[in-house]
């Protein structure tokens, strides 16, 4: 009885929804830094004093046109601590603006087992929950801690339960997990096509996107909170090459088998984002070409029957999509008698890892939401209903990844974690796309929606209506008193009690902070929270990643950076770490510091380098101010000799 009251208090607390929507007007002090020859765009406007949102609009309308407001996609929390420098500046929070706390309707709709639809067209209003971020890249490791607790409940409290409770309580865990899976995806869509401070000074940096875009795919693994800044950066690089070359392998494998099987194909971009998809169009009044081989390899990869025994394609009426052969456009006449027309056959996803994913078959619209239902159905009756466990019946799920990878080698895509990729990517890509045809673009957005078989799920013509009242949302709180601004010292005051602390200690924080429900969070007092210490700790750790990047490699320094550059950075770091007492930290400078004197060949660097190292080795400026703070700012009255570059020359 107690283990049901427990589980029943559980479920009841996801499911209760936050106050409606505040009322106020969005702040006025917003200032927009605009890229003319791009569809998407910044504004930057002030939190408190000391921190900035950042904005990226995307343009709903045509060039010349009027008519239609520009929508906000994703909102940045910059903390700049009132400065202008940008080395010191961090990003804290990422908002997916068109996108809010689903309703208590959907959220029980979401434990219905066997439930495939949406009900209604989404939420529609913003509340007070909604501010909290979509992601926090000051505690990445959260939300791993918070997958575990989840995962264990299950386990250990609802699995032995009846049937109904099991099959509820990982129906809602499967639905929201896959949303919330939709959401990164599509914040990772818009972010990849921003523009970066190259243009203008006050957008975000190249590196911080990319730090960002990182942390996003991270959360998608299971512990890919753990992974630190080094390797979070690392995979974010690799993801993007990887991507790249799926893509481009996608397109001429696409593409050759149009050319065998006698279709058009017409590479399609969406937005900024070039050549991602693949549009295949079937010629009308044309003779089926000759092969000498079979063909049904091909059709089921492309995982379509063949069109040419279909007598419906020689009758459709869809001439006006048929590509001019001349000018690449589009035709509303019907053709003339005797010429060849093309009407649409399927559209595919290019950035699917194995090969080109079916998004939408002409012929047959519900084709691929059978294939989405079929495959959630299995997976219900085998875990909610029959309860099979990856424990106890591992041979089962061993058996299934063999299947799995058979059946992938053979042109069907049984990786549905990919398939929402590419099926969040379309719909957000398509939402703010404004160069397609108007006729094709009303009938892609139509078969977008009936991609998602989740209760939680949001309808795409609501998108914006949620991104101008989420944004309102957000700029309220960004008040001087506002909630933004206190969350944002809560922040702050948590980000220098780690400072210096490892991996280990970070997490044993963050179990902590999850067994308590959130009541205890590892942060320094307010009375301690010195904006100063905290700008010395983030220039300290800009510096050592900028000389930690020089020696990875193992390579001479110089000849990537220029020597002057790198001379500066290493007095300025040698300044930093007098007042530093963290021993990790000051470990890690002292290996860094050793690694590129013995890779560089300047004298200058060389010299700077053993000064630092030398300083390292004394008591830090703070040790030394406790013992004797009458002369501790004076290193000669404290009997330190004062060793420069040119003394050690």
């Amino acid at each position: 009885m107690i283990r049901l009251v427990f589980c029943l208090g559980f479920l009841a607390s996801q499911f209760i929804s936050a106050e409606d929507l505040s009322a106020g007007n969005v702040r006025p002090n917003a200032t927009t830094a605009v890229v003319s020859t791009r569809p998407e765009y910044w504004t930057v406007s002030a939190v408190g004093h000391t921190a900035e949102l950042l904005t990226l609009f995307s343009r709903l309308e045509k060039e010349g046109e009027a008519g239609q407001k520009d929508m906000p996609v994703v909102s940045l929390l910059r903390d700049t601590l009132g400065d202008t420098t940008r080395e010191n500046d961090r990003i804290f929070y990422v908002w997916l603006l068109p996108s809010a706390s689903r309703s208590l309707p959907q959220k029980l709709l979401a434990g219905v087992p066997f439930f495939y639809w949406r009900i209604g067209r989404g939420p529609e209003t913003v509340s007070s929950r909604d501010l909290h971020p979509l992601l926090d890249l000051n505690t990445p490791q959260r939300p791993v801690m918070s997958e575990v607790r989840r995962s264990l409940l299950q386990w250990t409290a609802f699995d032995p339960l009846t049937m109904p409770i099991r099959a509820s309580s990982r129906m809602y865990h499967s639905n929201s997990s896959d949303d919330e899976r939709l959401k990164l995806e599509e914040a990772i869509t818009y972010l990849r096509s921003a523009p970066t401070a190259e243009a203008d000074s006050a957008m975000p940096t190249a590196q911080q996107l990319n730090t960002v875009i990182a942390r996003l795919e991270l959360r998608k693994q299971f512990l890919g909170g753990l992974f630190n800044e080094k390797a979070a950066s690392h995979y974010g690089m690799e993801s993007q090459f990887e991507a790249e070359r799926v893509r481009s392998r996608n397109w001429e494998l696409l593409r050759q088998c149009a050319e065998k099987t006698g279709l058009y194909f017409e590479s399609v971009s969406l937005g900024t984002q070039k050549d991602q998809y693949g549009l295949l169009w079937f010629p009308q009044r044309a003779a089926r070409p000759s092969s000498g081989t079979s063909l049904k390899p091909i059709w089921k990869l492309l995982n379509i029957t063949d069109p040419w025994v279909d007598q419906r394609m020689k009758k459709s009426t869809s001439s006006y999509w048929r590509p001019r052969s001349d000018e690449g456009g589009y035709e509303k006449d019907p053709a003339e008698e005797g010429t060849t027309t093309y009407v649409p056959l399927a559209l595919y996803s290019l950035n699917y890892p194995k090969f080109p994913l079916l998004l939408v078959n002409f012929r047959d619209e519900l084709q691929v939401r059978r294939h989405e239902v079929t495959q959630r159905t299995i997976n219900e009756v085998t875990a909610g209903v029959i309860g099979i466990s990856h424990f106890t019946n591992w041979y089962y799920y061993a058996g299934s990844m063999l299947y799995n990878l058979i059946w992938s080698r053979h042109g069907i895509a049984v990786d549905q974690a990919a398939r929402l990729d590419c099926y969040s990517q379309f719909r957000a890509q398509l939402a703010s796309d404004t160069s397609l045809y108007a006729p094709l673009r009303q009938a892609l957005l139509k078969q977008s929606d009936r991609l998602l078989v989740n209760p939680l799920g949001v309808s795409v013509d609501r998108k914006a209506t949620l991104a101008s009242a989420h944004l309102a949302e957000i700029q309220n709180a960004a008040a001087d008193d506002g909630k933004l601004v206190k969350r944002l010292n809560e922040e702050r005051r948590g980000e220098l009690a780690t400072f210096g602390e490892g991996r280990a200690a970070q997490m044993l924080e963050s179990t902590a902070h999850m067994a308590t429900f959130g009541r205890y969070t590892h942060r320094v007092s307010a009375n301690q929270l010195a904006l100063s210490t905290l700008d010395r700790e983030r220039r300290v750790l800009y510096r050592l990643d900028f000389l930690d990047s020089l020696v990875k490699e193992g390579t001479q320094p110089e000849v990537a950076y220029n020597a002057t550059k790198i001379e500066q950075s290493v007095s300025d770091l040698n300044t930093l770490l007098s007042e530093v007492t963290s021993s990790r930290v000051r470990e890690r400078a002292a290996a860094t510091l050793d690694r590129l004197k013995s890779l560089s060949r300047d004298a200058g660097v060389q010299t700077q380098c053993a000064v630092a190292l030398i300083s390292l080795h004394e008591a830090p400026a703070a040790v030394r101010a406790e013992s004797t703070p009458a002369i501790a700012s004076s290193p000669r009255a404290a009997g330190h000799p004062v060793r420069t570059a040119e003394s050690l020359k």
